[in-house]
């Protein structure tokens, strides 16, 4: 009986490790890249980022890739996140691919400590979409969160540019 059990605790720490190592591999060599980020609009409760997002994978296996989390952050605090979606992409092995829009909603209140710098800004952001977030001149980040063949993955924070 105990033979047993060592061979089921060895076998289950091997297959572990084994997906630790693969999730090690997506975190090393792939790169996950934002694209066109824009204002979307800008209404009363606040305004819309949006980014186009695609994933390289130079890996010789495939990978199972849920659709991210985008989280926006504002001098280290949260600011707002992408709604999350049950949506799965398996990538090709050697190939990028396209993982679609994700739009973060950013309300006024995350921004409040920042609003006497966007009160004179706002007026030219409602006559133009699609403007860079740069516009705004906040200290803003994001970093996003995936599931990797059915394991955790969080980026490190990078500006928005």
């Amino acid at each position: 009986m105990k033979n047993l059990l060592a061979i089921g605790i060895t076998g289950t720490l091997l297959y572990l490790g084994f997906r630790a190592f693969g999730l090690n591999r997506f975190n090393v060599y792939s790169v996950v890249r934002t694209f066109n980020p824009r204002i979307t609009k800008v209404t009363l409760t606040g305004l819309s980022l949006a980014t186009d997002i695609s994933i390289d994978n130079p890996t010789n296996t495939s990978l199972k890739v849920s659709k991210p989390v985008v989280t926006i952050t504002t001098g280290g605090k949260y600011a707002a996140s992408s709604v999350p979606s049950t949506e799965t992409f398996t990538i090709a092995p050697q190939t990028r691919s396209a993982l679609g829009t994700i739009e973060v909603e950013v309300p006024w209140t995350s921004l409040t400590p920042y609003i006497s710098n966007l009160v004179s800004r706002i007026p030219s952001l409602i006559d133009k979409t699609c403007q860079s977030p740069a516009a705004l001149d906040l200290p803003m980040e994001y970093y996003y969160t995936v599931y990797v063949n059915d394991l955790f993955y969080q980026s490190s924070p990078e500006k928005i540019a």
